[in-house]
């Protein structure tokens, strides 16, 4: 053991005496929850996709058409084992921001399946005021307009980022068309569940129709045409890409990928194929974590244990079984398995490796 790790127990140990205690068939179930957990973020296709596109009725520049376009294009990820449903949804000036965002939670809470991925599409206008708080969408180009309709589209993605922390196996994906999208980003980041967010926003923050008369969402769709047809998976770092290298384009410089929580793209698949190999992204960065057990290092229980936890499906490395009447178990586990992990610890020590 590291002169550094003798030191941080020398200091530590004593704080296990008044850590709850748990025996040792409490650990493996819950380190095996958090497996299953692991192991349930890495499948690599969607039981089933659910996507909203939403726009504002009275708002004569593209919008309906883009949400259209963008619905029959993702909709092509259905197949056999990937049910879908779409839902094109039209935002009236008099609305308010509470009915729409029931309906969309109401429709992402409503899916099934082991691994679901949400998707909310918006095609339109937002102002240039909006702050870092407040993305503030609105059904007029000039949102300024005092006669424009507006709504806060920051309350609709913190909010199905709540969703998503508290739905197992549900990933939430936002696509943004529309001016000053950056602000969208910026907020608590979330943690222990996957959220990703890509804004199309160009130099000075403007996100209308380029020189070729395409709106972003037009290139977009493209975009993903052209790799659904290839076959190989991609994501939206791939189509963020494609969009910027056409050369005759006016490019979209400053549109961007937001990832939160597991860090792992969500990846589309025309077809999907299952496996059992968890991503090196969600394994290898680590962290020791210690656990304080009932029993003490030489029973049987902790035995069996000790060799379930060195024979796991994720690489868990036991460091320490140190004696205090108990047990103080140190482990080396990747950090997705740690924020999964429904366990009292004593400490956390975060490491580069």
């Amino acid at each position: 053991m590291s002169n550094h790790l003798d030191r941080y127990l020398l200091a530590n140990v004593p704080a296990v005496i008044s850590l709850q205690k748990m025996e040792s068939a409490t650990v493996k179930e819950r380190i095996q929850t958090a497996i299953s957990r692991v192991e349930t973020a890495s499948l690599d296709h969607y039981d089933s996709i659910s996507i909203i596109s939403i726009y504002w009725a009275s708002d004569n520049t593209g919008g309906k058409e883009d949400s259209s376009l963008f619905l029959t294009t993702v909709s092509k990820l259905g197949n056999a084992e990937t049910t879908m449903e779409t839902q094109a949804r039209e935002i009236a000036d008099e609305e308010r921001v509470r009915r729409l965002l029931s309906q969309i939670l109401k429709q992402a809470e409503s899916m099934t399946g082991r691994r679901k991925l949400f998707i909310l599409h918006y095609a339109g206008h937002a102002i240039a005021t909006s702050t870092s708080n407040s993305l503030i969408i609105t059904s007029k180009i000039d949102g300024d307009d005092a006669s424009a309709s507006k709504l806060n589209m920051t309350l609709i993605k913190d909010a199905l980022k709540d969703l998503a922390s508290t739905s197992k196996g549900l990933d939430v994906l936002l696509v943004l068309d529309c001016c000053c999208a950056a602000v969208a980003g910026r907020g608590m980041v979330t943690s222990g569940e996957r959220v990703e967010l890509m804004a199309a926003t160009s130099g000075g923050g403007i996100s209308n129709s380029r020189l070729d008369g395409k709106t972003f969402t037009q290139h977009w769709c493209q975009a993903f045409e052209k790799f659904l047809e290839s076959g190989q998976p991609f994501c939206c770092n791939d189509i963020e890409t494609t969009i910027n290298s056409t050369v005759t384009l006016e490019q979209y410089p400053a549109t961007f990928v937001l990832r939160e929580g597991w860090g792992v793209p969500v990846t589309f698949r025309a077809l999907p194929s299952s496996t059992t190999l968890i991503p090196s992204a969600l394994t290898g960065q680590t962290v020791i974590t210690a656990l304080h057990v009932v029993e003490s290092p030489d029973t049987k229980s902790m035995e069996l244990l000790i060799n379930y936890l060195q024979n796991a499906p994720i690489r868990i490395t036991v460091l320490a079984t140190l004696p205090i009447s108990s047990t103080l178990l140190l482990l080396r586990v990747p950090v997705y398995l740690q924020e999964m992990l429904v366990l009292p610890r004593v400490s956390l020590i975060l490491t580069d490796v």
